[in-house]
């Protein structure tokens, strides 16, 4: 039975004010763009920073993490970046996915290995029942509507690079595809989405 898993955290747009935050939080918990073994010995707290930039878009992991670190590493991450936090499944156990966006606030979900939710035949049931097979709320109750603004961020914002320190007063990266959410189509949230009030306009960041 193995208590560890391979994790990966993506970020794809992150305010200028929490690009310390989040870089400080993957070198806490030794998430980089290359393989961590077993061995590998941990940060020393008092050396100069591993990670001097945030690349929006790139995933940072760690092959080998405790079970359930995912979880930590998504309380500890700013709630207005975007982000997609997963471990993979064990031998006993499906993996977890969290999913966050400014304007839909935090998704979690059952996985498989490539971070995609996951659901039984019985819950599958159950969610056509509770939405009498409407494909909108559908969306928002198995992380579809969160995909589908994550994927909006990925094409505009992928590849750019944050440094650390970066001023408050720079360009808003993540703008364009939060105002095609928060003016765009109703279809894409029911009425009891989370952060359905904060929507009405486009957040400035």
């Amino acid at each position: 039975m193995s208590d560890r898993t391979w994790m990966q955290v993506v970020i794809y747009s992150c305010p200028p004010e929490s690009v310390n935050r989040v870089l400080d939080v993957l070198e806490q918990f030794n998430l980089d763009n290359e393989y961590v073994l077993p061995d590998d010995p941990e940060r020393d707290p008092a050396a100069p920073h591993r990670l001097p930039s945030l690349e929006l878009g790139r995933g940072y992991i760690h092959s080998e993490t405790p079970c359930g670190t995912s979880n930590d590493i998504r309380q500890a991450l700013p709630e207005d970046a975007a982000w997609k936090v997963w471990e993979e499944p064990t031998y006993v156990a499906l993996g977890e996915v969290y999913l966050n966006h400014p304007d839909l606030a935090l998704f979690k979900a059952d996985c498989d290995h490539r971070g995609r939710p996951v659901f039984s035949s019985g819950e599958v049931d159950d969610l056509v029942e509770l939405t009498g097979g409407d494909r909108v709320q559908l969306g928002h109750r198995t992380g579809r509507t969160w995909e589908m603004a994550l994927e909006q961020l990925e094409a505009i914002n992928n590849g750019i690079v944050i440094p650390r320190d970066t001023a408050t007063a720079s360009a808003p990266l993540q703008a364009a595809a939060l105002n095609q959410l928060a003016s765009g189509p109703a279809r894409w949230l029911p009425p009891d989405a989370s952060g359905l009030a904060r929507a009405t306009t486009a957040p400035n960041r």
